[in-house]
């Protein structure tokens, strides 16, 4: 008996696939996009308590008050731009399912939504369900390599037609690390000035911004911000990736919109998460400054490790992944090559081609370093001895 599926053109996701063979062989996973160390136990603690306190049955549907009030005036602090806590903030299962709601919510049969690639691999198959036409633009990673700007603004804008619906930005960026400066949002006003347009925005990695630079959300662009959903996460923000918390920013039009979709997908997001989250960051005003502090020790300490000079490694501004270019090295393709680090070095990561359908200029990797100083040691030490496809 045979079931005619909704996306043909899919199979598992490369992170169930890289995570599984890491599982498989015993080797150090830097594949999926998780840390490896916990979250504050400080909010460990909270959680525990919203627990035994009863703080256990259904929320509000888009979200405890409290947490969407404290999370208006940190959004305030953070951007200096005003969001109504009751109409405007949708407090969600996690930062994928948000991403679930808006295009559900937003993309209509036949709609153009315009994505770059290489990007985050749910945002496709999300429109293609919807009924939506998935228009690519190719993000230029060797200009990336060179210290230039990557996004494909002008591609971008000989994409845009009567049909698009929507454009995806994702800041700072997964896989490639890069973020959206100022000159660049202006561009994409520039692009959308004369379209009905909308933005969807993942700015998941928000709070890890590195050297010393700003994240700029498209809160903050007052000729986008009115017809905008920004996409954030607790989970990364938290180290908890595995609690499946995020919320949406949108005006009050779009929000209506988005908890239509949401309160018949999962209805609210899991209470005791959102109390011990609001608990926290009352009692923690500066924790999420701390984030990108981490992890960019986590990055130069990692880096300094890494030697091989027959290994590239492009520039990471934002998030928690560093790419590797192995064109030096790779005899055979990226997905192949990672097959084969896992399961003969005992090192798994995420061939880049797996966030794309466009063509890379080369061959690349993408890994992890949210993780603990010993595993990012052992990691180090097996990409320094890589001279060929396999060590012997």
């Amino acid at each position: 008996m045979e079931l005619t599926s909704k996306l043909p053109g899919y199979g598992a996701s490369i992170f169930s696939v890289m995570s599984g063979l890491a599982v498989k062989h015993q080797a150090i996973n830097l594949s999926q996009g998780f840390p490896e160390f916990n979250p504050p136990i400080e909010l460990q603690e909270a959680v525990a308590d919203a627990m035994r306190k009863g703080r256990n049955q259904y929320a509000p549907m888009p979200g405890i008050p409290e947490l969407r009030e404290l999370l208006a005036l940190r959004i305030n602090e953070w951007r200096s731009v005003s969001v109504n806590p009751e109409t405007e903030i949708t407090v969600v299962p996690g930062a994928t399912v948000g991403l679930y709601v808006a295009l559900t919510a937003l993309v209509r049969p036949g709609d153009e939504v315009i994505i770059v690639e290489p990007g985050y691999d749910s945002y496709a198959p999300v429109i293609e369900l919807n009924g939506g036409v998935v228009k690519r633009a190719n993000l230029k990673v060797d200009a990336l390599q060179r210290g230039e700007s990557p996004w494909p603004w002008e591609e971008v804008k000989s994409l845009l037609s009567s049909k698009t619906r929507l454009v995806i930005i994702n800041t700072p960026h997964n896989p490639l690390g890069c973020i959206m400066e100022a000159d660049d949002w202006k561009h994409l006003v520039d692009i959308l000035k004369d379209s009905e347009a909308k933005v969807l925005s993942d700015e998941v990695y928000e709070h890890m911004v590195l050297d010393g630079k700003q994240h700029i959300s498209v809160a903050q662009i007052p000729e986008l911000a009115h017809k905008a959903v920004a996409v954030s996460s607790f989970g990364k923000t938290f180290h908890a990736t595995g609690w499946k918390l995020g919320y949406l920013c949108a005006p009050s039009y779009i929000s209506v919109e988005l908890r239509k979709v949401f309160q018949f997908l999962a209805f609210a997001a899991n209470t005791p998460m959102q109390v011990g989250a609001y608990q926290f960051l009352l009692e923690n005003p500066d924790y999420e400054f701390t984030v990108a502090q981490l992890m960019q020790q986590k990055r130069d300490a990692f880096l300094k490790q890494l030697t091989n000079p027959n290994i590239e490694w492009l520039p990471c501004q934002g998030a928690y992944f560093l790419v590797a270019d192995i064109g030096k090295i790779a005899t055979k393709s990226d997905a192949d090559f990672a097959v084969d680090l896992t399961v003969e070095n005992g090192l798994a990561s995420i061939p880049l081609s797996a966030f794309s359908k466009l063509p890379l200029p080369g061959t690349y990797l993408r890994f992890c370093f949210a993780k603990n100083d010993d595993t990012l040691h052992k990691a180090a030490q097996i990409i320094n001895q890589l001279t060929g496809l396999i060590n012997p």
